[in-house]
């Protein structure tokens, strides 16, 4: 990543100086210079004992740094900076890989009260699906869960020449943050599940895509009570008609 891009990811994140903050994939520390200027402190987890070793060697003696190799999946959020001494709630400013930005996404959004904000680069395609309303052509499940948690807005796009070496796709920084309004989670986990079997079944109707859970006509009146068609499917909706689905229907799961 070049200098001027890492400036412009923090510029982008407001830290405030007293916040802590999680990187993941720091690599050759690019972004954790730039971080570790700004925030109190920076917990960086690096996959890779050769770079997390010499990023070590470097930064740390500063005093306000910490740099610890491992899988950032192998335990939550919580523990790395609990076993790191660090406090939470923290902020997540990352470069994520490629490869693992997805679940890294949600791992951290499932823990609100750990990371209270995220500031990421990740793939273009994948922050259009993380804040795709309906109609647009990237909205499917993974819109709806994050939404369901938490909102999620693209904040620019990086051209491959932002980074050494170049990728083959254009890159988006994406903010999100947890919703103070999050429904109940009952609800919500009875919304998203009609919502997977929708999108998994887009050739369906959404009345018969979840015929699994009731009579058609069950879910054809509830539809229509949210004043959708009989010919409705699951990507014409958003997470606020699934909402209502779980809770008017009584054949929700």
């Amino acid at each position: 990543m070049r200098g001027e891009t890492a400036v412009q990811i923090v510029e982008a994140a407001r830290l405030r100086p007293q916040e802590t903050v999680v990187e993941v994939g720091p690599g050759d520390g690019a972004l954790t210079r730039p971080l570790a200027e700004r925030a109190s402190r920076v917990l960086a987890i690096e996959i890779d004992p050769v770079r997390a070793l010499a990023l070590a060697e470097e930064l740390e003696p500063a005093g306000r740094v910490r740099v610890v190799c491992g899988d950032v999946l192998s335990r939550s959020f919580g523990e790395w900076l609990s076993e790191n001494e660090f406090p939470a709630p923290a902020v997540l400013v990352s470069n994520l890989p490629y490869n693992a930005a997805t679940p890294i996404l949600v791992a951290a959004i499932e823990e609100p009260n750990v990371i209270r904000r995220i500031v990421a680069t990740v793939q273009r395609e994948v922050a259009r699906r993380l804040s795709a309303k309906p109609g647009d052509e990237e909205y499917g499940y993974l819109s709806v869960w994050v939404a369901a948690r938490a909102t999620a807005r693209v904040l620019f796009d990086l051209p491959p020449a932002a980074f050494r070496p170049r990728p083959k796709v254009v890159s988006s920084v994406v903010e999100i943050s947890p919703r103070e309004d999050a429904p109940e989670s009952a609800v919500r986990d009875r919304a998203l599940t009609l919502a997977s079997h929708a999108f998994r079944m887009r050739r369906k109707t959404l009345a018969n895509a979840l015929a699994l859970f009731g009579e058609r006509r069950i879910w054809e009146e509830a539809l229509a009570r949210r004043g959708w068609g009989p010919r409705t499917r699951g990507e014409e909706l958003s997470l606020d008609d699934y909402l209502a689905l779980a809770k008017n229907s009584p054949s929700a799961p």
